[in-house]
């Protein structure tokens, strides 16, 4: 089933570190309007190891202290941003 990595926010450089963070190719991200982006995989299982993957990178990241929540499988917060998993 395909699953797709929605981020939203209201702080643009949240959402780019949120963007940057998340491992994806190049063609798997949309734009959408107002900055926000939409990271498609082939399964919920990708979605989900990328999600966890980007949470690991932003807790080890030195610089990056700012409130981090994760919710495996389903939301990571960083700053103002939101990284989302939804399904079609």
């Amino acid at each position: 089933m395909k699953a797709s990595i929605i981020i939203t926010g209201s702080g643009i450089s949240s959402k780019y570190r949120l963007l940057r963070s998340i491992p994806a190719c190049k063609d798997q991200v949309v734009n959408l309007p107002f900055n926000n982006f939409k990271i498609e995989f082939k399964s919920k299982k990708q979605a989900v190891k990328a999600l966890s993957e980007a949470y690991q990178l932003l807790a080890s990241d030195s610089e990056t202290k700012i409130a981090t929540s994760y919710t495996r499988g389903y939301i990571l917060s960083y700053d103002a941003g939101t990284a989302k998993i939804i399904t079609p």
